[in-house]
């Protein structure tokens, strides 16, 4: 074979200790929602929510009822907290959106609440709040 002719196998060779061949694992993209799509009703009664707090878990409700494909959703609080959600800011929320009667909730004692997304019409913003 010739000593340096282009495709020397030798000149060709990664150095496994070398800087480019090492993995970065911190640099891994995680996966995570792109968007959602958003009824036009619950912008309309959302309009007079009292925190942020209540439009942040209104998305991920309208997101996890798409995702289990309507069925009630087990609310847990590590759910809450990777969307910037404490316990209680997650309780105040869900107390705002069944007082807007977008949701009912299902407490359970010691156990994470169950929520059913409700499917209000935009003009009417009596319809699905359960009656006091």
């Amino acid at each position: 074979m010739m000593e340096h002719g282009p495709f020397d196998l030798d000149s060709l060779r990664a150095d496994p200790a070398g800087p480019r061949v090492q993995r970065k694992l911190s640099t891994a993209k995680k996966w995570r929602r792109q968007y959602v799509q958003f009824p036009w009703a619950w912008i309309e009664r959302l309009q007079t929510a009292k925190r942020v707090s209540t439009y942040r878990l209104a998305f991920l409700l309208v997101y996890e009822h798409w995702r289990t494909g309507g069925r009630p959703i087990e609310l847990s609080n590590i759910a809450s907290k990777l969307e910037g959600l404490s316990r209680w800011s997650k309780w105040r929320a869900l107390a705002d959106l069944e007082e807007l009667g977008l949701v009912r909730v299902e407490r359970r004692r010691r156990k994470s609440p169950r929520v059913v997304v409700c499917h209000p019409s935009p003009g009417d913003h009596d319809a699905d709040r359960p009656p006091s």
